[in-house]
């Protein structure tokens, strides 16, 4: 999930890469499940790595998880994305421990770190005031993460960083350009309005009025706008609908093989790409 805020509004100010110490040590978090147990609302954004790693804890697939309520998908930052649910606090606690902690999400790996993205990756920074733990001790961050492969890790992370962008820049293109073309139409004069009925297909006579034939008194004009303005808006939510559907499938709800997940990313981020692309 996107924040906005100033960095020193959230953070202590600093920049940390995966082998700088940062204070995040709370003894294994010994008699506290609080963040876990809290209503984190849509904070706990899934990746496609995050869902391959809790299939691999749980036995469950994606869809299964979603009927189980585990997880959901919700709006998020414009997308339809999945996310834990925890209008409960997660349903992963049990007796007040993780039961996938060593699959657990990649956001919930990183608590109270965050990521600040720039142009070439990211840095870490630590939020403040998000662990209630007090007396934390110094740890690198690598060994903090405790993911294997970590390089591999973060480039995966930076490219669906960078694809979620270019999903976003297209739904926001499909509406923008719609909304040009309904605003265009709107204030269109009457006989354009039939010129252009006839050209989109919606009017036979409507060719023959710049011929300066009569026009049949059939066209009502106001009716047509209203309905045509409509019809687009309607196609546009069509179209961003089927680009957010094409990314979950493809993403999300097709099982990864049992093999190196980053290769079967790469050949999914393609497919992806070549979808969003020609929506």
């Amino acid at each position: 999930m996107l924040r906005y805020e100033k960095l020193d509004d959230i953070s202590d100010g600093k920049l940390y890469s995966a082998d700088d110490e940062a204070m995040l040590g709370t003894n294994g978090c010994k008699d506290c499940s609080y963040c876990c147990q809290s209503d984190m609302g849509l904070s706990i954004v899934l990746t496609p790595y995050d869902v391959y790693e809790l299939s691999i804890a749980t036995g469950l697939s994606f869809d299964d998880m979603l009927v189980g309520g585990q997880i959901e998908i919700s709006m998020i930052d414009g997308l339809a994305l999945p996310h834990l649910k925890m209008d409960e606090g997660c349903r992963f606690l049990k007796e007040g421990r993780c039961s996938v902690h060593r699959h657990r999400p990649g956001i919930c790996r990183l608590f109270p770190l965050g990521r600040l993205y720039q142009d070439r990756g990211f840095s870490y920074i630590l939020q403040s005031n998000e662990c209630i733990c007090k007396d934390r001790t110094p740890v690198v961050i690598r060994d903090w993460l405790g993911i294997d492969d970590l390089d591999s890790y973060d480039a995966f992370i930076s490219k669906w960083h960078g694809f979620i962008k270019l999903e976003t820049r297209k739904i926001n293109e499909i509406r923008t350009m719609t909304g040009y073309e309904i605003q265009r139409i709107s204030g269109l004069p009457e006989k354009e309005l039939r010129e252009y009925a006839g050209i989109v297909g919606d009017l036979e006579d409507a060719a023959s009025i710049s011929e300066g034939a009569e026009a049949s008194d059939t066209f009502d004009s106001k009716k047509y706008r209203e309905e045509k303005m409509q019809e687009l808006s309607l196609e546009a939510e069509e179209r961003v609908g089927n680009v957010m559907k094409n990314v979950l499938s493809i993403m999300y709800m097709e099982p990864y093989a049992d093999k190196d997940f980053y290769e079967e990313f790469g050949v999914r981020l393609k497919a992806c790409l070549a979808s969003v692309r020609k929506a």
